[in-house]
């Protein structure tokens, strides 16, 4: 399917892990991806993989925490390219703290990275979606987020809930102007995002595939609600993860 041609699509955190693979795929298909990550090294290089397709990229160091940094990146790319497509809010950190030893340093970093950013982005970025009557939004979640988490803290299960809701709220904001907005909840995934192998064999046992995802899996939902086979979706959470939540 063609239909993500040309499109420039926005990737926070997509310098390794799902982020990145969401970059590929979305390359795969045509579109145009702009590589957003704090680490600059990895950004640059998922950026020299897709060039290396035949695809235009860019790589923008930016940290998501930071207001000013996502005004200046989502600036250079509307210079860059003079329109803005799709943003796809996947940055991303998982905390594992036990309730009682959160501090409100680390709870503050966590909802920084994953919820403060997803919104501030998605508001620089609709400056140019709400001007073309066009876009997609797609926010990256968890199923944390649907079920409190099984391997997870207080602080990263509260943000991706936080952000089902973010994307609903959008979704009623930004309906007229043409623009989408969906969520994608990941159960466990096969990522380098802080589960250790003894976590994973202990979700597998309630995954009703019997298995991990993969970031693929991932991927080429993102790629489908980007597309033009989702424009009657808009304020959705799509669930993959295996059968681990049915809801």
């Amino acid at each position: 399917m063609m239909n993500l041609k040309d499109k420039v699509c926005i990737v926070t955190g997509a310098g390794k892990g799902i982020g990145r693979c969401i970059a590929l795929t979305m390359a795969e298909k045509g579109a145009v991806p702009v590589i957003v990550d704090i680490d600059e090294k990895n950004a640059a290089g998922v950026a020299a993989e897709i060039n290396a397709m035949g695809i235009p990229s860019m790589a923008v160091k930016t940290d998501v925490s930071k207001v000013q940094e996502i005004t200046d990146m989502v600036e250079a790319v509307g210079q860059k390219y003079g329109r803005i497509d799709v943003l796809v809010n996947n940055a991303g950190i998982i905390d594992k703290a036990p309730f009682d030893q959160l501090t409100e340093q680390e709870w503050d970093r966590v909802m920084n990275v994953n919820l403060k950013s997803a919104f501030f982005t998605s508001q620089q970025v609709l400056k140019y979606m709400t001007k073309q009557k066009s876009g997609k939004i797609i926010n990256i979640a968890s199923l944390a987020g649907r079920t409190g988490g099984f391997s997870v803290g207080c602080a990263y299960s509260a943000s991706k809930a936080a952000m089902i809701g973010l994307t609903k709220s959008l979704a009623r904001k930004v309906a007229g102007y043409n623009i989408n907005v969906n969520t994608v909840a990941p159960g466990p995934t096969e990522s380098d995002i802080g589960l250790t192998e003894e976590d994973y064999e202990a979700l597998k046992k309630n995954i009703l595939l019997g298995r991990v995802g993969k970031q693929e899996n991932i991927a080429d939902v993102v790629a489908f609600l980007a597309g033009d086979g989702a424009a009657f979706m808009t304020g959705a959470t799509i669930d993959v993860n295996g059968g681990m939540f049915i809801g």
